[in-house]
């Protein structure tokens, strides 16, 4: 009772304006966290995509590419699930592989780099992450960090590590950071890192698909997320969620059609996003 009365005192001692104001700030907290001014990278990023254009490439997949002043390329491929399908690729050699001859192999239309990876000794590369196919687990994962793609026979999912790996006979992959959270949450606490190339995933509410690189001289993960935002909050796309695959050296893209929406980038990797046409 007298730790009560303490706490009565020391809030009858703030005031009604003062403490007003306190309540104000704590419940508005995370509406002040979704607002904050885009970061000038981002939003260089973003006029020039705006200043670009959707390109129809055949039904239920499109392009916009965009470049900065400084250097910054941004492709993205808006991709319907209706018309295609999706799907997670292994290396073809244990030193790992490149998107286009992956793309090729397995028939696709648009594949990127995915999921993290380690090179042990002997040049062998294996996944770093959760990893499920085919009813295998390949590698355990993260507890916590990170989101998660789950490849569900009623559609692509992004969801959030801390929300539980899920279970089910469907293939999972997860990465991190998760940069929004399902629901449109903006899930980035700072702009810390050096600019590197990007890849992304991001699902939109429509339960369309985007896949999206960033290349040449890059952006933080924190500046790369922001693009993905609404374009009411400063960014492009408007994402529902989004999740960042591996980056830097590893970002690849290829597409199967003109050769300048593909990127090799630097080095081989393990594992890969692929999209191929359902009528394949």
């Amino acid at each position: 009772m007298k730790r009560l009365d303490k706490i009565r005192k020391a809030l009858n001692a703030l005031g009604s304006s003062t403490l007003f104001a306190l309540v104000f700030v704590l419940s508005n907290h995370n509406a002040y966290s979704q607002t904050v001014i885009a970061p000038e990278e981002t939003s260089k990023v973003v006029s020039s995509l705006k200043a670009s254009q959707w390109q129809q490439l055949e039904s239920g997949l499109q392009v916009i590419r965009a470049m900065t002043e400084e250097g910054v390329v941004m492709t993205a491929f808006k991709v319907s699930p209706d018309s295609f399908a999706f799907s997670i690729a292994l290396q073809d050699d244990v030193s790992g592989s490149r998107v286009k001859q992956i793309g090729e192999q397995e028939g696709a239309v648009v594949a990127t780099n995915a999921g993290f990876f380690a090179i042990t000794s002997s040049s062998v590369l294996y996944s770093i992450g959760y990893l499920r196919l085919n009813g295998e687990v390949l590698s355990k994962g993260w507890p916590s960090s990170g989101g998660v793609v789950s490849f569900k026979p009623e559609g692509l999912e992004l969801s959030p590590t801390h929300k539980g790996l899920p279970a089910g006979d469907f293939d999972v992959i997860q990465s991190k950071p998760m940069l929004i959270e399902p629901g449109g949450l903006w899930a980035m606490g700072s702009n810390s890192g050096s600019p590197k190339p990007r890849t992304i995933l991001c699902k939109l509410g429509d339960g369309n698909i985007v896949l999206s690189t960033i290349t040449r001289s890059g952006l933080t993960l924190y500046e790369a997320g922001w693009v993905m935002r609404s374009k009411e909050d400063g960014g492009f796309f408007g994402c529902d969620a989004a999740l960042a695959f591996d980056g830097g050296r590893s970002t690849q893209v290829w597409f199967s059609g003109d050769e300048k929406y593909s990127s090799s980038g630097l080095s081989p990797v393990h594992n890969f996003f692929v999209v191929r046409n359902k009528e394949n």
